[in-house]
């Protein structure tokens, strides 16, 4: 929780002092935190209806793959932009695809039995280690997914579009 804190406060300073990339993660990482709310805030009652079915977590994962093409394609066309990612959808393409994002996260973790909850991790420092690891190396993927999108990708989608 504190790295992710830090992680907000890092970027909210960068974008202060200009950073357009770090508006973008910031816009991007808001938009991602947003969904994941609102994904588990919506599968809360099913959660309750269902009880212990753990068919449930399958079920999710294909809800919230259903819910990030809707996500995108709705709101880019409400939106009025590309559906896939372009400068010229600038923030707001940025917070749709980080609110799809979090529903594909949010959906198949908010649909799993209370009993398949994570149990809390040893106070070993193996463990401190491999959480840190997991969400340094899962933060690191995607900056570099979106440097790939941005900067390798739409050039070559606009220069094939021409």
């Amino acid at each position: 929780m504190v790295l992710g804190v830090l992680t907000f406060f890092a970027l909210d300073l960068l974008a202060l002092r200009g950073s357009d990339l770090a508006l973008d993660l910031l816009v991007f990482l808001s938009g991602m935190l947003a969904g994941l709310a609102a994904a588990r805030l919506a599968t809360y009652p099913v959660r309750k209806m269902a009880g212990d079915s753990g068919i449930l977590r399958t079920v999710g994962l294909f809800a919230g793959l259903a819910a990030v093409f809707v996500i995108i394609f709705g709101g880019t066309a409400l939106a009025g932009i590309p559906p896939y990612p372009t400068a010229e959808g600038g923030n707001v393409g940025n917070m749709i695809y980080g609110l799809a994002l979090g529903f594909l996260v949010g959906v198949p973790g908010g649909l799993a039995p209370p009993d398949a909850a994570p149990h809390p991790p040893d106070s070993s420092i193996k463990v401190v280690v491999v959480i840190l690891t997991t969400v340094i190396g899962l933060f690191g993927l995607l900056f570099m997914l979106f440097l790939l999108l941005e900067y390798a990708l739409v050039p070559l989608i606009r220069a094939l579009a021409g």
